[in-house]
């Protein structure tokens, strides 16, 4: 892979892995810079991800550093509005199909959902769906909207969801913001933070939760501190950090 460096940081797994969005050679890699009609040209640039631990045992694919790659990805195509990555982003799985059921006690096993909680834990937007084209629909309106997401950590949690061991579960961090959101939501840092599931073969994720809350006042760096350990020197926004 063109553009892609690591560097062991010691005696264990840790390492550092810089790649470039726009130096990929293949057509599953990062998407190349475009046209964006709403802000003009978008500018390629590096994303370094600091891996402060991780498995080995972990499904081809699930380790925590393509796991970032892939949610930065994903922001990416938020960001700039690219309809078809964001297409191949989710809801493909690899998992049991659904037994005859009721309709009306039937949850469905793949969603996105994105929510805002007041004084309280009381919830005061909400948006879900498992249908991909009202996905898509609610991308193009945020993006329209401005808005932005940015990650800061993830980790990997735990393998074999929905009976497959290619399902992998994760935990993240985000900053989050746009001119539309109220402005005390996610305090200061606009922060936002939820869990996912994504299968390792096809590289499509198929369930995130993510929430806001309105009485947050952490900083970027108190807000994903429980999530992987702070590598030395790092500061939010200049590097993603993923662990296991």
């Amino acid at each position: 892979m063109s553009g892609l460096r690591t560097k062991i940081l010691g005696a264990g797994v840790s390492a550092i892995v810089l790649f470039s969005l726009a130096g990929c050679g293949n057509d599953s890699g990062p998407p190349r810079p475009e046209e964006d009609a709403a802000r003009g040209p978008v500018t390629a640039h590096t994303e370094e991800v600091i891996v402060t631990s991780d498995d080995p045992a972990l499904p081809e694919g699930c380790r925590p550093w393509p796991v970032a790659q892939l949610l930065i990805r994903f922001f990416d195509a938020f960001n700039y509005g690219r309809q078809e990555d964001l297409s191949r982003s989710f809801f493909i799985s690899e998992g049991p199909s659904p037994p005859d059921f009721s309709s009306v006690g039937y949850r469905p096993w793949s969603w996105y959902s994105s929510t805002q909680t007041g004084e309280g834990g009381k919830v005061t937007r909400d948006f879900t769906t498992s249908d991909q084209s009202e996905l898509l629909g609610y991308f193009a309106r945020r993006h329209r909207q401005g808005e932005t997401m940015r990650l800061l950590k993830v980790s990997i949690t735990q393998t074999g969801l929905l009976d497959s061991e290619s399902n992998v579960g994760f935990v993240y961090v985000i900053t989050r913001k746009a001119p539309d959101l109220d402005p005390d939501l996610g305090g200061p840092a606009g922060i936002a933070y939820g869990k996912g599931s994504l299968n390792c073969e096809n590289l499509r994720i198929f369930t995130w939760s993510m929430n806001m809350k309105t009485q947050e006042d952490r900083t970027e760096r108190e807000a994903a501190a429980w999530l992987c350990e702070d590598p030395p020197g790092w500061r939010p926004g200049e590097a993603v950090v993923a662990c296991t």
